[in-house]
């Protein structure tokens, strides 16, 4: 895949079917630790937790700088606080409308494309597993996106 609109359709289709339990985490593939930048996710019973990458896990070549972080909050991402530690964050009450989803599938593609500089989606690749069923590994097809290894 190398279409970021694909990337945001698939990605807001597979958040509207996580089941509670469901962590999410996609990250660029084959970059050490330092140059990771990476979206993240936790569904509830009750919310969908969002998260991106804060500055405090990169390198200052790999962080969005002033621009990004602009790029970030005018999105509408909260900045890291002490109740969301070092992350970009925003909580959703659930469920929520497929426009929702399709927004947040948005914000995500704004702060991995546009403040981190990720040109290509194809370079992302994911984990997943339900913390409600022993951690069991969970799949998301609907990404179109490589299982991490």
């Amino acid at each position: 895949m190398t279409d970021w609109t694909e990337f945001t359709e698939r990605l807001a289709d597979q958040l509207a079917v996580l089941p509670a339990g469901a962590i999410v985490k996609i990250v660029e593939a084959g970059l050490p630790p330092g140059h990771q930048r990476f979206a993240q996710f936790a569904q509830t019973d009750s919310e969908l937790l969002a998260e991106l990458v804060g500055d405090e896990f990169l390198d200052p070549s790999a962080r969005p700088g002033e621009t990004g972080h602009r790029s970030i909050t005018e999105t509408g991402w909260q900045e890291p606080d002490s109740d969301h530690g070092p992350y970009w964050w925003i909580e959703l009450p659930w469920p929520v409308t497929s426009a929702i989803y399709r927004q947040l599938a948005a914000m995500v593609v704004t702060g991995l494309r546009d403040a981190f500089r990720i040109t290509d989606p194809g370079s992302l690749t994911y984990t997943a597993w339900n913390n409600n069923a022993d951690e069991r590994d969970l799949d998301l097809p609907l990404l179109g996106l490589a299982r991490q290894v």
